[in-house]
């Protein structure tokens, strides 16, 4: 289950009790069977620019370990083992508001690295040189999180935050 000693994981446990009943153990009922690997098949992320956010995406997601696996006007796919990450340009109609992570829906997404050093290597080599802005002073260990929680969080273009994370022990 989730960690219980987070906030998120704290609020996450209330809601799976009080809504999911069923899909637990834990919770009064069988698990959904899940066979695979990745659970997540893939995510979209809506941007504004289509070709400034590829070119953004392209580097990183290279950098993980994603490779391009589709393109076409206006979306971009990329995938790594089982999961995909799709990235596609807003109809004009939406883009008046921009994004903001506090509103409804995604706050930030988190890709896992092996280690710390990795990164701090996405930091130096990567980060600082192409100017994307960092948060939070760059890659430090985090104490209120997980034993070990060593990230460094980012901005895309359209302020969507990113994080890469190293967790000793994690999966």
């Amino acid at each position: 289950m989730f960690d219980r000693r987070t906030e998120l994981g704290k609020w996450l446990n209330g809601y799976l009790a009080s809504n999911l009943r069923g899909f637990s153990p834990s919770l009064d009922g069988p698990v959904l069977e899940n066979k695979f690997k990745h659970p997540v098949h893939h995510f979209q992320i809506q941007v504004s620019n289509i070709q400034k956010s590829a070119k953004f995406y392209g580097e990183l997601l290279g950098r993980l370990g994603f490779t391009k696996v589709f393109e076409t006007e206006g979306m971009v796919e990329w995938q790594r083992e089982g999961t995909r990450i799709i990235v596609a340009e807003s109809p004009k109609r939406f883009l008046a508001e921009g994004y903001h992570r506090k509103r409804v829906g995604l706050n930030h997404i988190a890709f896992r690295a092996p280690n710390r050093e990795a990164v701090d290597e996405l930091y130096r080599n990567y980060l600082l040189p192409k100017k994307i802005p960092t948060l939070y002073g760059g890659p430090k260990e985090w104490q209120d999180y997980d034993p070990g929680y060593y990230a460094v969080y980012f901005e895309d273009p359209d302020r969507i935050k990113l994080e890469l994370v190293y967790v000793p022990g994690d999966l």
